[in-house]
């Protein structure tokens, strides 16, 4: 499975005069630390952290194909006043949240409170979250505290590195990862029983990532057949389920 990692700013950006503290170098902390959690079990990329992904963006100019990704996760920190962690995904996004749910739980158990819905906050006006929408690749974002509040900063520091792990456990647990799964191509699945979740519809296909046969209802049991793997190297399970048998997106199979 290939990941992009990005920070929201560069080094330097969004100096909070009240901490002392600017964004942009939490931001590349969190996603150097990141990192090494999350190689051995994925490929994993990191948008230059001398860019800001959003100015490239928004000119037109973006340093990586986004396309080579199945999934972005883009770090910030909040600042307005408040306090807490969340993950915020498109308001549009009908994919299931069970990562990013995992997340926001994790994070939350180190000290920080919720904000949103359970951790979970939906919206539609930030340009690399629409532009993953667009191309159909799964998206989140996470705050993971408020840096101008002095409170949330002292935990953050005290816990950065249990901060990290907490992330990059749920990314690892709920996409399924292992260790060595990054350089192995081998199948260890074949024969297991799983169930479609965390979506209410999943897209059975001919080929890893390619024409729906047809699709099957969240809570479907499934016999995983074995893998394949798609164009860009991210494997996919090829599953039975009824009359169906093909690929399908093993987000969404536990």
């Amino acid at each position: 499975m290939k990941i992009l990692l990005v920070s929201g700013h560069r080094p330097g950006h969004n100096l909070c005069k009240a901490t002392g503290v600017d964004e942009g170098s939490l931001n590349v902390e969190l996603v150097r630390s990141l990192l090494p959690l999350l190689s051995p079990c994925a490929q994993v990329g990191v948008y230059p952290y001398e860019r800001d992904m959003y100015q490239d963006n928004k000119n037109g100019c973006l340093k990586v194909s986004l396309k080579d990704y199945r999934y972005i996760f883009e770090v910030h920190f909040n600042a307005g006043g408040g306090r807490g962690t969340s993950v915020q995904l498109h308001s549009g996004y009908r994919g299931g949240i069970s990562v990013e749910q995992a997340i926001v739980d994790n994070v939350s158990a180190l000290g920080f409170k919720k904000r949103g819905d359970n951790g979970i906050v939906r919206r539609s006006d930030l340009l690399n979250m629409n532009t993953a929408l667009r191309l159909g690749i799964d998206y989140a974002l996470i705050e993971v505290c408020f840096y101008d509040s002095a409170a949330d900063l002292a935990l953050y520091r005290q816990k950065r590195q249990e901060t990290a792990h907490a992330i990059a456990k749920g990314i690892i647990d709920k996409f399924g990862l292992k260790a060595g799964d990054a350089d192995s191509s081998s199948d260890q699945t074949e024969g297991r029983s799983a169930v479609v979740t965390g979506c209410s519809f999943l897209n059975v296909r001919r080929t890893p990532n390619g024409a729906v046969l047809g699709t099957v209802k969240g809570g479907t049991a499934l016999k995983i057949l074995g893998t394949g793997k798609d164009p860009e190297e991210d494997i996919w399970y090829r599953v039975t389920a009824g009359s169906l048998t093909g690929y399908v997106w093993p987000k969404y199979v536990r």
